[in-house]
């Protein structure tokens, strides 16, 4: 009776780990979606006006090694879209993002360890900080990022071809600590943080 009861524990935790395969080999994302489905959003909220911005120019890589991460991501300044032409042009010229000199929006993270392996289909959430660069300016910020591993399937393809890895993440960033400053007549139209929200897909088979 003992033996039987054991036999079918193990019969269970197999089912379950084939139910739920674990990505345990290394694995290496790209993320250049040939589509251009990838989001980068922000949000200026200010007492006279909310400003929104978008970008789908969003490129990048992620390695993950045993239950650690290391990834790099950009946006060019100039892909970033506002709703208003005029609007834009201010955002890219030398008193905000200076995108002639400053032509990327640069997040690094680097040996993040993950709360869990990679799981199919098993999204995992950590809070940890990464290195951001704006406007010439490097700082640490914290980010929360939720990060969903996919295996190949007919359904994934639909997609992208390859193994997948669907990072979301979420964070403010203070403008005038990276010497965006808001003139007294923008106060109450500019606020002073933006709130940024980023939606991105990588792909083991996305060439870099």
């Amino acid at each position: 009776m003992f033996r039987s009861v054991l036999m079918l524990a193990a019969a269970l935790s197999l089912s379950a780990s084939a139910a739920e395969p674990t990505a345990t080999a290394d694995k290496h994302f790209v993320f250049r979606d040939p589509n251009s489905r990838d989001t980068v959003m922000f949000v200026l909220d200010a007492p006279l006006e909310v400003i929104n911005g978008l970008s789908n120019q969003v490129t990048g890589r992620v390695d993950v090694k045993g239950q650690k991460a290391s990834g790099r991501f950009q946006v060019p300044v100039k892909s970033i879209k506002t709703g208003n032409e005029t609007r834009d042009g201010h955002l890219q010229n030398d008193r905000w993002l200076d995108a002639a000199k400053h032509p990327d929006i640069v997040f690094e993270f680097k040996d993040v360890a993950l709360p869990a392996p990679l799981a199919n289909a098993k999204p995992v959430v950590l809070k940890t900080k990464g290195t951001f660069t704006l406007h010439g300016v490097t700082r640490e910020e914290p980010v929360e990022v939720t990060a969903t591993y996919l295996q190949e399937t007919a359904e994934t393809k639909n997609r992208a071809a390859g193994e997948l890895l669907r990072v979301r993440a979420k964070f403010q960033i203070p403008l005038e600590a990276y010497g965006i400053q808001r003139t007294e007549a923008l106060l109450l139209k500019v606020g002073e943080r933006a709130e940024v929200t980023v939606d991105a897909w990588g792909s083991t088979q996305f060439k870099p």
